[in-house]
């Protein structure tokens, strides 16, 4: 089971960025040649920290994050950098669309989106957010590599994305822009408690990783 958005975003976070563990393999060659391998999908990852907040605040995600297990215990993430895509941050241009994939590249390399607003821009490191499967639940995270611009019908070209898209991600299938969210879990020993001054605790922090 996956928590929803609101189990830790709720909370008042730093904004934070997100970045990427990659899982390759590389080989050095007698000739001074490098080669690679990808072993696995790239992860998403990031340090998240806390604006001061209120003792008992704090004593509150004390008690979620500890009663989390890790790995086993999911939840969804977002960062208040990337609330939206870049110049409709809010969504208001974007509105009460109802956007969903056109078309994928072949790889998962790119995807055309379609349901968007005539004109509506997207642009390179605005991340997305794609629910592929309820049971059990997948979640595709994912950046635009390169720009896009939705025609008269409000479809895009194909655009090039990171990292590539997992193979159940299908056609029609329904795509946030708004408050994008990666799942997530707390890793393992990472979690500080942070300082406390009179009534004010600060300096709490802990790691994500994505799990896919």
């Amino acid at each position: 089971m996956t928590q929803s958005l609101d189990y830790l975003s709720f909370y008042r976070w730093a904004p934070f960025k997100w970045e990427i563990k990659r899982n390759d393999q590389l080989s050095g060659l007698g000739s001074g040649r490098t080669i690679g391998a990808e072993l696995a999908p790239p992860l998403w990852m990031a340090q998240v920290s806390a604006l001061q907040m209120r003792n008992t605040i704090a004593e509150e995600v004390d008690a979620k994050i500890r009663a989390l297990r890790g790995p086993q215990d999911l939840f969804m993430m977002t960062s208040s950098l990337f609330r939206g895509p870049r110049l409709d941050p809010a969504g208001i241009a974007l509105g009460s669309a109802a956007v969903s994939v056109a078309s994928i590249v072949a790889g998962g390399t790119g995807l055309a989106l379609k349901g968007l607003p005539a004109g509506y821009v997207l642009s390179i490191g605005d991340k997305v957010q794609i629910q592929y499967s309820g049971d059990p639940e997948r979640y595709a995270f994912f950046e635009f590599s390169q720009a896009g611009l939705a025609n008269g019908a409000g479809v895009t070209p194909q655009i090039r994305v990171f990292p590539a898209l997992p193979a159940g991600v299908a056609v029609d299938m329904a795509v946030t822009l708004i408050k994008p969210a990666c799942r997530v879990f707390v890793v393992p020993e990472s979690y500080k408690v942070g300082q406390v001054t009179g009534g004010i605790t600060y300096g709490c922090s802990f790691q994500i990783m994505q799990k896919k």
